[in-house]
Parts: C-alpha cells; sequence; structure tokens
C-alpha cells in the first residue's frame, strides 16, 4: 500500500524546509541529507531535489526563509501598536522576535548555527542584511527620540539585538534548566513583555 502523503504543489518544499530545522536543532548539520528528509517525509528520494539542488541550497533556503519570516514578525508587531512612537514600535518589535523565535524554535536555532553561514548564499545574505537594516533604523529613531543619545548608535543596536537573540537561544537550549526555565516557561507572554521592557523602555504619558 502506497502511504505516502499527498501534497498539493508548493507544501513539499514547506515540509521539508520544517524537517531539516528538525534535524539540524536535533541531529547536527551532518546528519542532514536530502535522502534522509524524503525518508522521513516518505516520499521519492528525488522529490526533495525538485526544490533543492543540493544540502547547501536547502541550508541556505532554511535560512533565508526563517530571516524573512522573523523581519515579518517583528515589521508586523510595530504595524499593530498603530502608533508613530519610536518606543512603542521598537518595543513592540522586539516582542514580536521574542515570540516568534520562542514559538518556532527549531528555525530559530537554525538561524543562529554556526555552520549555516558557510552555505550562504546571496539570497540568505539579502535576508539577513535586510532583516539588520529594519531593526537599525527602528533604533536609531528611538536614539533621536531620545534613547541613551550618548551611547555610539552601532553600540545601542548591538545591545537591542543581542539582549532578545539572547534570550531566546538561553530559553531553547535544552541544557538550561533550574529557576530561570521555569519561569520562562510559566508566563511566556510575560516574561517577553519584561525582558523587552529592560532594553527599551516605554515612558508613560
Amino acid at each position: 500500500m502506497n502511504t505516502r502523503k499527498n501534497y498539493h504543489h508548493g507544501n513539499l518544499r514547506a515540509e521539508i524546509l520544517q524537517r531539516a530545522a528538525e534535524v539540524v536543532t536535533n541531529d547536527g548539520i551532518e546528519a542532514l541529507t536530502l535522502r534522509g528528509i524524503a525518508r522521513d517525509l516518505n516520499v521519492s528520494h528525488g522529490a526533495p531535489n525538485r526544490h533543492f539542488r543540493n544540502k547547501a541550497a536547502l541550508l541556505s533556503a532554511l535560512a533565508t526563509d526563517g530571516w524573512m519570516k522573523i523581519r515579518d514578525a517583528t515589521l508586523n508587531a510595530a504595524e499593530e501598536t498603530g502608533s508613530d512612537d519610536p518606543h512603542v514600535r521598537l518595543n513592540a518589535m522586539g516582542r514580536g522576535y521574542l515570540k516568534w523565535a520562542l514559538n518556532n524554535r527549531a528555525q530559530f536555532r537554525t538561524l543562529y548555527h554556526p555552520d549555516v553561514s558557510r552555505f550562504a548564499d546571496e539570497e540568505l545574505t539579502r535576508a539577513m542584511t535586510q532583516f539588520g537594516d529594519t531593526v537599525g533604523a527602528a533604533v536609531e529613531a528611538t536614539q533621536k527620540a531620545g534613547r541613551h543619545s550618548d551611547i555610539p548608535l552601532p553600540i545601542l543596536t548591538l545591545f537591542t539585538n543581542a539582549v532578545p537573540t539572547g534570550v531566546a537561544i538561553l530559553l531553547i537550549d535544552p541544557l538550561m534548566e533550574g529557576d530561570i526555565r521555569a519561569g520562562a516557561t510559566e508566563n511566556q507572554d510575560a516574561l517577553i513583555e519584561q525582558v523587552i521592557n529592560l532594553v527599551v523602555p516605554i515612558k508613560q504619558s
């Protein structure tokens, strides 16, 4: 009996990316193969090659997809505030970023995997640059509005990026134990709000 999944056009590519993120997270890049992905998804060995010519292309596509999604999550969060206040918008962007990371743990870990950059193509580099430019512009807007005006902009941008990224990496790490993980899992939304409020305080009117 043929038990292969019936994919609508375009669905297989998304399934391949999702499974690739899981394999990299759980077993490392070395364990990732197109044949293995095909076996896990119960499709023909050649099916993944219709979307990705080799492993390097798959890894680059996986990271590109992640950067585009996390950029959308940050921008959508800012737009949903309906505010022109740069502090409100950047605060929302930080919350959107951290929420996406914690809700998409496998793909987020792949973005920062030390080996993924080895396979970066022009599309991935462009996606990373676009994300960096988006955050950088938002950070600059808050500085012009008075946030840490005495700190060099590159340092302020680094700090603004590093805190939510570091928090996500720590919370996603399976070796993290104790009070930090327990407190984080009790109320994820509250944790996200408290962390981002430390990075980008919103002035009360």
